[in-house]
């Protein structure tokens, strides 16, 4: 499956860093984003007190966007096995044509 992972945050780089190492993440963490800019360009939710609440896109080659998961509080965040799902069915799907 030829896939590619990002993460985009507002932390710092230390607190990125430490999000990194905490949870073994293996894929590129971008850092220090501006919250109400990236609000703003994605359409994410931007909070009153300064943070944006998980945002996942699935992009195709093309760059169309797929898939996309805006959340506004504690639930509601694409998860690997819905993400692996719904790849592995596209890629099939591109194979029948």
């Amino acid at each position: 499956m030829d896939t590619q992972l990002l993460a985009a945050s507002a932390d710092s780089l230390e607190d990125a860093t430490k999000t990194v190492k905490e949870k073994q993440l293996a894929f590129p963490v971008a850092y220090d984003l501006d919250a109400k800019d990236f609000s703003a360009k994605t359409g994410a939710f931007y909070d009153e007190k300064g943070f944006v609440h998980a945002t996942g896109f699935l992009i195709n080659r093309t760059g169309k966007i797929i898939v996309a998961s805006y959340s506004t509080g504690a639930i509601g965040r694409l998860t690997p096995q819905d993400c692996l799902g719904l790849i592995t069915y596209l890629q099939a799907e591109q194979t029948e044509e």
